[in-house]
């Protein structure tokens, strides 16, 4: 397919996605499952700010949660530091640990959102950075358990025992 062809198939989709059209939008979700392009992310993800059907939500999440296209990632973690999608903050980043993309090079990202995001989206962070901390250099995970740690009196005391936990995993790496 040309990059014209393309360009009209992301257009068509990415109209189907803002119609009202529920059958329309769950049938473009299925078909971007096998034949999407990344850049359609940011629709999916103000999708589901609006979206309050449960199945449409549904479908999107899988959809995140499977993703493999390396540069999917970026997208996600765009999205997961912009305030504009706190509302969907920890769906986004348990996607991220459940696509099994590489996250080592966005590891402040989800550290910020451990120390200041809600307790949900800090435990899936947790995670992310769990998965993603044998990306990091030796050196890198000393300054990382170095800055958690100047943290760590300055957090909430419920996300204190997250951060205490998340400090033994990256030095026992």
């Amino acid at each position: 397919m040309d990059s014209q062809d393309s360009n009209k198939k992301l257009r068509q989709q990415i109209t189907s996605l803002r119609s009202s059209n529920r059958s329309a939008i769950l049938e473009t979700l299925k078909e971007l499952r096998s034949d999407g392009d990344v850049s359609v992310l940011p629709e999916l993800f103000n999708l589901m700010l609006i979206q309050e059907d449960e199945e449409i939500l549904g479908a999107i999440t899988t959809l995140l949660n499977d993703l493999k296209d390396k540069e999917a990632a970026a997208f996600l973690v765009e999205a997961i530091a912009n305030p504009e999608y706190e509302k969907i903050q920890t769906s986004l980043a348990a996607a991220c640990w459940q696509n099994g993309l590489a996250y080592g090079n966005h590891i402040s990202t989800f550290v910020n959102v451990v120390l200041s995001g809600s307790y949900g989206a800090a435990v899936e962070a947790f995670t992310v950075i769990e998965e993603a901390v044998g990306e990091l250099e030796q050196e890198q995970r000393k300054k990382l358990v170095s800055s958690l740690k100047s943290k760590l009196q300055k957090v909430e005391e419920q996300k204190k025992t997250l951060l205490v936990e998340l400090i033994k995993v990256i030095e026992s790496y």
